[in-house]
């Protein structure tokens, strides 16, 4: 089950990882991914070890952003990877059936490329964005329709998403909502969660 509310760590927002990701879950994320390129991979996974539980309290599951072998070792309940981060296939058979596998997907000729196993797709971005220097150009609500409309798996709308898009995205056969900037750099960033899942259910 795909949660309609997903949250993306921001390492360099104000607030520290753990405040964000637990205001996220109270809030009804119902799954946050730790992303963090700057973290050794021992202290990406002590990070990870440690929101596991807390997360777990809340209702919230751990996805691991990009970093196979940590998720492996920490038995994380799932892992999201982009297009550059190897074969998709591959890392199924490296993470076993159990572990959730989420996909970037940037553009509709990558949908060919989506192997078996994949159990989502991150969709985008939507808008462009700061919370991600590299990432592909955008390709707005229309963009992100073509893409869940030629795919059968939940697709979650990612960049620069924000309550607006909620109804757009739903109504294009979306999954739900994946956000960093939406929750990490509100004041209030538990109400900010609960916002955009008021949004998605009542689109």
């Amino acid at each position: 089950m795909i949660p309609p509310l997903c949250f993306i760590t921001d390492a360099a927002a104000p607030a520290t990882v753990p405040d964000q990701a637990l205001a996220a879950a109270r809030g009804g994320a119902g799954w946050v991914q730790l992303r963090d390129k700057t973290l050794s991979d021992a202290d990406f996974a002590e990070l990870a070890r440690q929101l596991m539980p807390l997360l777990a309290e809340q209702g919230a599951a751990l996805i691991v952003n990009d970093r196979v072998e940590v998720a492996r070792a920490i038995g994380a309940p799932g892992l999201h990877v982009g297009q550059g981060d190897g074969d998709p296939a591959r890392i199924r058979d490296r993470i076993g059936p159990q572990m959730i596998l989420g996909l970037s997907v940037e553009d509709p000729t990558q949908l060919s490329r989506v192997p078996q196993g994949v159990d989502y797709l991150g969709v985008g971005p939507l808008y462009a964005t700061r919370s991600k220097a590299d990432h592909a150009p955008p390709i707005g609500p229309e963009g992100f329709a073509r893409i869940a409309g030629a795919t059968d798996l939940p697709c979650l709308a990612i960049g620069g998403v924000t309550v607006a898009d909620a109804a757009a995205v739903r109504a294009a056969g979306g999954a739900g909502l994946a956000v960093v900037s939406a929750i990490s750099r509100a004041e209030d960033m538990q109400a900010a969660a609960a916002d955009l899942l008021s949004a998605w259910r009542g689109a």
